[in-house]
């Protein structure tokens, strides 16, 4: 969300940031998101901008929700204006684990993902069913972001993992045991996905910049 911790990480060396404006009026949000891509492109930085705001699983069935929806109209002119390498949108997806079952609004995506050629991107994409993952990559989306459920499964692994040595571990084991979770269950995800051998087909950072 700060314009400047952004600006800090580009200047850092990251090769891509994404910077979160949604919060701000429609006007302010382009404004900032613009001079962040200026500035992230001019050292060959990809940037991923935000429409439309994902709240957290605390909001995820509160009736007001569907009013933080990125609204299609005003998408062409958002990547227009701002340049953006992808963009973030809002169609009933949350950060965090769901409250209930989640009610996608995926032709909302259709639309957006007709409108413009930039890749659109869904925060919030754990604890999904398979058929919502689908959906969601046919309607548009391609990138998910995917932490939760394989972080809060990390617990269950240490357990089993200390049951299965039969000694005390030391710190470095658990980091290793950890490691070894979050692979297994990345590729797992991957699969799901279908993202097995898809980034060959990605261009370079310094080619998007461009």
């Amino acid at each position: 969300h700060d314009f400047d911790t952004v600006l800090r990480a580009i200047q850092l060396g990251v090769s891509s940031v994404m910077f979160d404006g949604s919060h701000l009026p429609y006007e302010e949000n382009v404004t900032q998101t613009r001079e962040i891509v200026r500035v992230a492109h001019a050292f060959g930085v990809a940037v991923e901008g935000e429409l439309g705001h994902v709240g957290g699983s605390a909001v995820a069935d509160a009736p007001a929700t569907q009013s933080l929806f990125t609204e299609p109209d005003s998408v062409a002119d958002f990547v227009a204006r701002t340049g953006v390498d992808t963009l973030a949108i809002s169609f009933g997806n949350v950060h965090g684990p769901y409250r209930g079952r989640p009610h996608l609004d995926t032709e909302r995506v259709r639309r957006i993902a007709n409108l413009v050629d930039t890749p659109l991107v869904m925060h919030g994409g754990s604890c999904l069913a398979a058929a919502d993952y689908r959906a969601a990559i046919e309607a548009g989306i391609t990138n998910i972001h995917f932490y939760t459920s394989i972080a809060s499964g990390v617990w269950g692994h240490l357990n089993q993992a200390i049951g299965d040595a039969g000694h005390t571990p030391v710190y470095h084991e658990m980091v290793g045991w950890t490691m070894d979770h979050f692979y297994r269950e990345t590729v797992h995800v991957f699969e799901m996905l279908g993202s097995i051998g898809q980034a060959v087909g990605i261009d370079p950072f310094e080619a998007m910049a461009e």
